[in-house]
């Protein structure tokens, strides 16, 4: 099993994307769907957020985050005070991808509660999501 140390999560990360980069182009013609409250498009919505957290190098972040640091990774897990605060926006930008596109559900749901969201979590806010749609389609 692969162990992936917040430096190695943060090193796949895409830090400075070029706005005049022709591969933003696929960002615009694959966009993430909003999620139906029925969640009756969340394979097309899972798919597409996938595509996005590949494109900038965010899903090792989000999906691995917890099985490392099940309280999230600290200050001291980085070498440097700038990789921490770089880490912390790359975090906020994977909450943001995730969310943008799910807030309607989130809300339905009732989830803020049930997952007691009290931080910009996006391992958290992405399980969250994960669960409600098993529990609603496949339980």
């Amino acid at each position: 099993m692969t162990k992936y140390t917040a430096e190695y999560m943060l090193a796949q990360v895409k830090d400075n994307v070029e706005i005049t980069d022709p591969t933003l182009e696929a960002l615009k013609l694959y966009p993430i769907p909003e999620l139906e409250t029925d969640l009756s498009n969340h394979v097309e919505w899972e798919r597409a957020l996938d595509f996005h957290l590949q494109y900038y190098g965010l899903e090792v972040l989000v999906r691995s985050m917890k099985t490392e640091y099940p309280h999230g990774p600290g200050r001291n897990d980085f070498k440097t005070t700038d990789h921490w605060h770089r880490w912390q926006r790359h975090c906020l930008h994977a909450y943001s991808i995730i969310y943008s596109q799910a807030a309607k559900v989130f809300k339905a749901g009732d989830l803020w509660s049930r997952w007691n969201m009290t931080s910009f979590c996006p391992h958290v806010l992405y399980h969250a999501i994960s669960e409600h749609i098993y529990e609603e389609c496949y339980y």
